[in-house]
């Protein structure tokens, strides 16, 4: 598994993430580990964005005519 270091991170928003960690018989450790896993997939509005940019990346190619459509298929 991979490793994650996070600098400056305010007190008060560690504090709090303690209680909960705390609240729920958890390690702040693992309270962090399920928020990320809780928040991994992306929006749609995320695919969205990333869809964009992969089409804004790329290129068209030539046009093909029906006929060399067709003979791809066989």
């Amino acid at each position: 598994m991979a490793e994650v270091l996070i600098r400056n991170i305010p007190e008060e928003t560690l504090a709090s993430f303690r209680q909960k960690a705390e609240l729920k018989g958890k390690s702040l450790e693992q309270e962090l580990r399920d928020l990320m896993e809780a928040h991994r997939k992306l929006t749609p509005e995320e695919r969205v964005a990333l869809a964009d940019r992969i089409r804004a990346g790329s290129r068209p190619g030539p046009a093909l005519s029906l006929d060399e459509i067709r003979v791809g298929l066989e």
